[in-house]
């Protein structure tokens, strides 16, 4: 007996034993990562020549870039982690940029649609060269994509020199990010640029016609813009400005408009803000809540691919969503190309690789079959 108990006492003091390590590994851990992702995510200036545009990392010594309202936001374990992620995304796109060598367009850059002294309310024109004097070109706006989170117009500079090179002229705009703002201020920052290229577009060689193009990110925010620029209710749930544009089409590229489904949820209902459930938007956080509010819904052209591994099904669904509401809608989902799987938003990031060149045109020639219907 007494060398059962023996035994038994040994067990249990080896049992605890490990289990005061095991504790203690975690501990150890969870300060590491913590520091680790403290460190990754120390403010930047705006003035850095090697600036990453995080939100929530970005400070300046004249401008606040964060709405007070999310300060509990900015402290969430889940976006501290995400700025962490985002940060990394920076050196691979860059790689990308290197790779590739953009048309040389007309350009005028950084042109403040907001005369805030924000870094992340400007825009960038593009169109092609040598234009004859009296020429006018259809119109594309890009908003781009990187998780609420992350990015600029810049990510998207090739990707609309591109679109450019194709005979248009393309406004790219920036917009303040998560977690200094939510996506509410994303919507009021994007109304307010497209009501600056209503007011501004006649200064360059524009026509009447406009498309609206978005990826990820950008595609959801995409989708929302052509409701709000259709509704005064939706308008005054949101806080934006109207604009006196009307959109001829929409080019949505792996859009994520359905915010509160799928495991990416945990994250992406944070971006309305930490207490999205009590504010006035919770209603309004998948495009079907929000679609019927706009009456003229543009037509849609949507392009996902084989290796869209974040958006895929999201898209899917939101060809199925506009087609039950009789919106002229055309999915591409583009399988694999030699074997290989295109990932997520392919033809944005390679605009100058043969799969994403024949994603670009097929869209393309989508908004000219619009403007011919017309």
């Amino acid at each position: 007996m007494k060398v059962k108990e023996k035994e038994k006492k040994g067990t249990k003091k080896a049992m605890l034993t490990a289990l005061k390590i095991l504790i203690i590994a975690i501990l150890i851990i969870a300060i590491v990562s913590t520091v680790f992702i403290e460190i990754v995510t120390r403010p930047q200036n705006d003035t850095d020549a090697d600036l990453v545009y995080v939100g929530g990392t970005v400070v300046s010594d004249s401008i606040d870039y964060s709405e007070k309202s999310t300060e509990k936001l900015q402290r969430n374990r889940i976006i501290k982690m995400m700025e962490m992620i985002w940060y990394f995304c920076a050196d691979g796109d860059a790689k990308k940029h290197e790779s590739q060598t953009p048309p040389d367009t007309e350009s005028v850059k950084d042109i403040p649609y907001i005369d805030d002294g924000n870094i992340y309310h400007k825009l960038d024109v593009f169109y092609p060269k040598d234009l004859a004097p009296d020429e006018k070109l259809p119109v594309i706006i890009d908003i781009h994509g990187g998780g609420w989170m992350y990015g600029s117009k810049d990510l998207n500079e090739y990707y609309c020199r591109a679109l450019a090179d194709r005979g248009f002229v393309v406004f790219s705009i920036s917009y303040r990010l998560v977690p200094d703002v939510t996506v509410k201020e994303q919507l009021q920052d994007v109304m307010q640029a497209l009501n600056w290229i209503s007011e501004n577009k006649s200064a360059y060689p524009c026509t009447a016609d406009t498309m609206l193009t978005g990826d990820s990110a950008g595609g959801m925010l995409a989708s929302y813009s052509a409701v709000l620029l259709q509704s005064p209710e939706m308008r005054e749930v949101f806080g934006t400005v109207s604009a006196d544009l009307d959109i001829s089409a929409l080019l949505l590229t792996s859009p994520v408009p359905f915010m509160k489904e799928g495991a990416i949820s945990v994250y992406t209902k944070l971006c309305w803000g930490e207490d999205y459930k009590k504010i006035d938007t919770y209603n309004y956080m998948n495009l079907d809540e929000i679609i019927d509010y706009a009456p003229n819904f543009p037509p849609t052209y949507l392009i996902t691919s084989s290796g869209d591994s974040l958006a895929h099904s999201q898209t899917l669904k939101t060809a199925e969503l506009l087609k039950s509401k009789g919106i002229k809608t055309e999915l591409k989902d583009y399988e694999k190309y030699n074997g290989k799987s295109l990932q997520h938003v392919y033809s944005v990031l390679f605009p100058f690789d043969e799969p994403g060149s024949e994603m670009i045109d097929g869209a393309i020639d989508f908004y000219r079959q619009i403007i011919n219907e017309k």
